[in-house]
Formats: structure tokens, sequence, C-alpha cells
């Protein structure tokens, strides 16, 4: 009887460590592109029992579509504070947010500009309305700095630094610089400030350079942050949004960086690539090279991510596990588990080949023609369709043409007629 009490007293104590040493932390962005859309998904994250919830960007579009595909800015300041409170009077949000600290970074819609940057005219009043939605004091030093990158530790201990960059307030397509000078020293500085891990959340994805389509960093800033990266050679994880499907990217040369690399995206929480665009999987295969991650890397559908981080008994992280879930039934539809040496600095032949010193356009090259081989039967289909259409297409010109030469001459016809009468 002792021996029984024993084993059970064992467990539970057992089971209890391990509930204690696991910190949980879900993320998302896309978020109501319909507003009237009615979701559970924040009552879903909510069963995971987060300590934090992480935006990173388009909590609410608060700017509009008034012809399909041309985005225009919100004028009007009252209008854009209802776009957010869209969000925040969601009925499972607005219980969610009761029981877990919200952080958050804009992306382009949740800043007024699609696409925008550091030109964006409205970008200011398009952050205070943002720091007033995630409930950011109003005397908060983040009011006066120039974007709302920040970093907090994520544990009592101050072993997990989140560093939340803002990839949109000073963001120049001109220069290439997606942070400006002041948020580049603040992250260098991060890489000082003691920590064990740092996860590091952008609004846009980081790592990926050879896609046609989603938004990145731009290249000088992917190689300024990656020369942070080796020289301070952290462990680090990237987590990011905007992109409307999820995916799990590891950076495919460690050895330029002296470490391990991945990164997570979650995005579209309630309106994923999957609801609009048809034959949508097929087509980014087509589009995005597996430089990055493999077709296997990627969910289409609507989904949001959970972070575990399992730490030691000394409070030390030892383990990240990353799940995508979908937000329609909270089923796991990616997953990775990562030992944290995988992330911590290893001795490297930095004289390897990279596939990255192969040219972008070469990369793309490439996974055309393996695409291609690979889909050789729906694109013999897909050409002799369009064929088809082709020749329909034709025909239908030729005989309306032809239709319109003989109406021509019948009106000729009849003004001759009418002339000589």
């Amino acid at each position: 009887m002792h021996k029984k009490l024993l084993i059970v007293l064992l467990s539970t104590l057992f089971y209890t460590v391990t509930a204690e040493n696991q910190l949980t932390i879900a993320f998302g962005s896309c978020f109501k592109f319909y507003r009237t859309h009615d979701t559970d998904v924040f009552k879903r994250i909510q069963s995971f029992n987060p300590k934090y919830f992480l935006w990173l960007g388009d909590a609410a579009y608060i700017d509009y579509m008034p012809i399909l595909g041309i985005w225009r800015a919100e004028q009007n300041e009252t209008k854009v504070k209802e776009k957010f409170d869209i969000t925040n009077d969601d009925k499972y949000y607005a219980q969610f947010k009761q029981n877990v600290i919200i952080k958050g970074v804009y992306d382009d819609h949740d800043s007024n500009e699609n696409n925008g940057g550091k030109f964006n005219p409205l970008k200011e009043s398009a952050k205070q309305l943002y720091l007033d939605f995630i409930g950011e004091p109003k005397d908060s030093p983040l009011r006066k700095q120039d974007g709302i990158y920040q970093s907090f530790y994520a544990d009592q201990y101050n072993k997990i630094l989140i560093v939340m960059t803002d990839a949109r307030y000073n963001s120049d397509k001109f220069t290439g610089d997606s942070l400006g000078d002041n948020q580049w020293k603040w992250l260098e500085q991060q890489f000082q400030i003691e920590s064990q891990l740092i996860i590091m959340t952008s609004g846009v994805q980081v790592m990926h350079d050879d896609r046609n389509g989603p938004e990145t960093w731009f290249i000088w800033s992917k190689q300024k942050l990656y020369a942070l990266i080796k020289k301070y050679n952290k462990p680090i994880i990237f987590l990011s949004g905007d992109v409307h499907y999820s995916e799990i990217m590891k950076y495919p040369c460690p050895h330029r960086l002296g470490q391990n690399l991945y990164e997570f995206s979650s995005s579209g929480m309630t309106f994923a690539n999957y609801d609009h665009i048809p034959f949508v999987s097929l087509i980014f295969q087509f589009l995005f090279p597996n430089t990055f991650s493999s077709y296997e890397d990627h969910y289409y559908k609507s989904n949001f991510g959970i972070l575990k981080i399992i730490t030691d008994d000394q409070h030390q992280p030892i383990k990240i596990q990353y799940e995508t879930h979908s937000s329609e039934d909270s089923s796991i539809v990616l997953q990775k588990t990562i030992q944290i040496e995988e992330l911590q600095k290893q001795n490297y032949d930095e004289s390897q080949s990279c596939i990255l010193d192969v040219s972008i356009k070469d990369r793309q090259m490439q996974n055309y023609i393996l695409r291609i081989n690979e889909n050789l039967l729906i694109v013999i289909s897909s050409l002799f369709i369009v064929l088809l259409f082709i020749i329909f297409l034709i025909y239908n010109i030729i005989s309306y043409v032809s239709k319109f030469q003989e109406l021509y001459k019948e009106i000729q016809k009849n003004k001759q007629k009418f002339k000589q009468e």
C-alpha cells in the first residue's frame, strides 16, 4: 500500500515539474479579412493555456479594397479605430485577452498601407491606434519611438528573451534597409543582453530570398542580421506572419552562421491562401524553390502557431517544440522539435559550398524543371487545355470579325440603295 502511494506521489510530482518547466507562447496573424467572419479561433488557442499571445501583423484590416486587388488607405481615424474594435470586440478574443498577455507588432494592413514602409504618410497615426488596440499605456516609451520594436523576458528567470522587430515603420526599399538606424542599434543591444534563447519576431518573413510574391527582409538587411547572429552566436529562432499560410523554414547554410537557424511562420488565422487561390499547393510548388523548406513544410489553410519552450530544473531552455494548428479543429498540421544544442555555436568548415551562392534565377529555373518533371501529366494536360482555349478564342474572334465584316458590307449596300432612291 505504501509503495503504491509512493509511486502515485512521485508520478504527481513528475507531472507537476514538467508542467512548471514548459512555457507556452501562441502567435498568429491575418485576422478577419472579412470583418463579419464568425470564428472561435481564440477559444481554440485558449485551450493550450499560453502565457503570451503575439500578434505578428494584420490583427485588423484597417485599409480597404475598393476594387479587387487595389488597396487604399483609410484616412478617417474614427473608422480605423472601429476596424480595430472589430477584433477587440470579437467575443472569444475579449475573453482570451483577460487571461493571456498580449504583445504585438503590426504589418502592412494594420499600419494602413499595403506593402507599406518608411514613406507611409499615415504610419504614425496607425502606430498610435495600434498601440491603443493592444492595450499599451499612454505613457509607454513605444509611443515616442520610431516604430514599435520592443523586447522582454518571457520567463521570470531572464533566460528567454522575446525580441519583436518592426519591419514596416522605417522599411526602405530604395536602400534595402528593413529596420532603420535606431532599430539596428537597438537590435544589436538585444544580442548583448543576458539570455539563453532569443525568440525574434517579424511581421514579414525573414529568411527566403528566391520566391516570387511573398514579402521578406531586403537582402542587405538579411546579411546585416546574419552578421549579428554570427558575431554573438546566441541560440535564436524567428517567428513571422503575413503570408496567409504556415511554414517551417531552416537556413540552408549553417556553416555560414556557425549555428542552425529556424523560422516558423503562422499566418491566416481566419483567411488563408487555400480560401481564395485555386490549386494553391501546386502553384506554390512552382513559385517556391525548396531552398529553405520542402513542400511538406507548408500548410495553406487557416492556422495558428503554438511554441513550447521546455526548460530544465535550472530553468535553462533545453528543447523547443513548435506546432501549427488548424483554426478549424485545432489539429496539429505541422510540427518540429529542436534541441537547444542544435541552435548553439558549432564548429563548421566554412569553406563548404552553399546553395545560396547559386543565383536566385538559377535556383528558380532548377525548381521549375524539377516541378515540371514531377507533374509532367498535369503540365501537359494544362498546356493542352490552354491550347484548346486559345484555339476557341481565335475561332470566336475570326467568327466575330467575319460577322462584323458581313454586317459592315450590308450597311454599305443599304446606304447605296438609300442614295439611289
